[in-house]
């Protein structure tokens, strides 16, 4: 009798990597190979894909495990993370198809679990579609991709080139800047306000204009804000190691090492301004991205971090003796004719800052400050009217939407429970839970866009208000929160630009 020798399974276990950018906070694709073959404890065969996305399959080495699968080469697939393979869970079954029919199994190390059983195969169609629709992760990816080119070419990120420059491309077609005849202006305001003791951004901008230098505003005139935004700017200042201490100290984040600062280009900051919009975007640079332009600078880091420390140093005073006689429209108020403030000028008259400080427009406010401040009043009583009513069908709405929601979850809940009991193909499952789960996205997405102005203000709580009733402070609050700005014509007429 002929004993039968059980035939020798020689495929090998793979060990798939891949990684969009080499980032602090992501696993490089050397751990993540590194990872796996602990994980199989044997000999492996290796695949990578360095700097590609996984919103799609068009990967080299991924095509190439693909095709060594379909020729009976590897017995078990083996990733750090299920979306190291694929993001898409349409892209993903295509590939795990092909694993099942030529009998590959599939292990995921961090999420502890392989395909070798059933709950495991269950579990990994649920992970990859709530991996899917993971809104925050694929934001902090566009982010990071976003920051990736401006770090390795240094363009210029988009948006208008600020005064002195005009928008270009480099000779390889990145965007940039190339500075344009008004760069000397921003040099000029650069040394005065570092050098000179009796100069003011109010100073500056009026030697500017007598000079005939033109701003960006309607009018070309420059004033204190116009000044104060240029000052600021580190796209003029040149990028040596000095300036890169500067924002080190102030605890920005610098996409590049000291070493790069080589004073070759300018910085640039991107990132959510703060802060004093009108003087200071970046009263605090801790959420605040810097990295090197690829054009030069035209002031040095000295002046730039001498006119930083006084900027700051200013405006504390200014905060500590800001005037306080616009009451609750402070800032809110502004001429029709030139768009500058208009302040209270000798109780209760009104004046135009355009006209008194500047001399660049001639409109003479009639309008006493007492009955600008009643007909306001009176305006921003009707708005709270409005979103009262407004909240109270909302709040009828939201509550059948979230009953809505409830019931959708303990459907998916139900199919769970049918999938691990085996009585559902887990494909019907994985299809009816994603049609589900798109279904919550939409109901989500109409509350989203239904939200009123005082729920994301959080003063939803409070109505309906009685402006009348409410201190000064709660009526700046509601003015700061409802209001864009108040332009007041000379004759006395009001209109109100709402922010809702």
């Amino acid at each position: 009798m002929v004993k039968r020798m059980a035939k020798q399974d020689n495929r090998k276990d793979a060990v798939y990597a891949r990684q969009s950018l080499d980032k602090k906070d992501s696993l490089s694709i050397e751990a993540q190979i590194d990872k796996g073959k602990a994980w199989a404890g044997g000999e492996v065969e290796v695949y990578e894909d360095k700097g590609y996305s996984g919103k799609n399959t068009d990967r080299p080495d991924l095509q190439r495990l693909k095709a060594d699968i379909e020729a009976g080469k590897i017995k078990k697939v083996i990733v750090y993370r299920l979306d190291r393979i694929s993001r898409n869970i349409a892209d993903f079954y295509q590939l795990y198809k092909i694993m099942e029919e030529h009998k590959v199994e599939f292990t995921s190390i961090s999420e502890n679990f392989d395909t070798s059983t059933q709950m495991g195969r269950l579990m990994m169609g649920i992970l990859i579609i709530f991996a899917q629709m993971e809104r925050e992760s694929i934001q902090e990816r566009v982010k990071d991709n976003y920051y990736y080119r401006i770090e390795e070419d240094g363009r210029w990120p988009g948006g208008r080139a600020p005064k002195g420059f005009d928008l270009s491309r480099t000779a390889d077609n990145k965007p940039t800047l190339k500075p344009n005849k008004d760069i000397e202006m921003v040099k000029i305001a650069f040394e005065s306000y570092a050098n000179d003791v009796n100069s003011s951004l109010a100073k500056i901008g009026r030697e500017l204009n007598a000079k005939g230098y033109k701003s960006s505003r309607a009018s070309g005139a420059f004033d204190s804000v116009t000044i104060g935004r240029i000052l600021q700017n580190p796209v003029y200042a040149i990028a040596d190691s000095l300036l890169y201490k500067y924002f080190k100290m102030r605890k920005a984040h610098i996409l590049s090492d000291e070493d790069k600062w080589d004073g070759s280009t300018s910085a640039h900051i991107v990132g959510k301004k703060v802060g004093n919009a009108n003087i200071r975007k970046y009263t605090s640079l801790d959420e605040q991205t810097v990295y090197r332009t690829n054009f030069k600078g035209v002031v040095s880091s000295e002046v730039y971090i001498a006119v930083q420390e006084r900027l700051a140093k200013n405006e504390k005073i200014g905060r500590a003796n800001a005037p306080s006689k616009m009451r609750e429209l402070a800032g809110l108020v502004k001429c029709a004719k030139c768009g500058y403030a208009i302040k209270v000028n000798h109780p209760p008259n009104l004046s135009c800052h355009g006209r008194n400080t500047l001399h660049i427009c001639d409109a003479s406010i009639q309008i006493k400050f007492p009955i600008l401040q009643e007909s306001v009043a009176v305006e921003i009583q009707k708005q709270l009217d409005k979103i009262a009513n407004k909240i109270l069908q909302n709040s009828i709405n939201r509550k059948k939407e979230q009953d809505k929601i409830s019931q959708i979850n303990e459907e998916i809940e139900r199919l769970v429970k049918l999938a691990a009991m085996g009585t559902m193909d887990i494909e019907q499952v994985h299809k009816a839970i994603e049609e589900r789960k798109q279904k919550i996205d939409e109901i989500e997405l109409s509350q989203e866009r239904n939200l009123s102005f005082t729920d994301e203000a959080r003063i939803s709580s409070y109505l309906p208000l009685v402006y009348s009733r409410l201190t000064e402070e709660e009526k700046k609050s509601v003015a700061q929160l409802l209001i864009k700005k108040i332009m007041l014509s000379e004759n006395g007429d009001i209109e109100i630009e709402w922010k809702i």
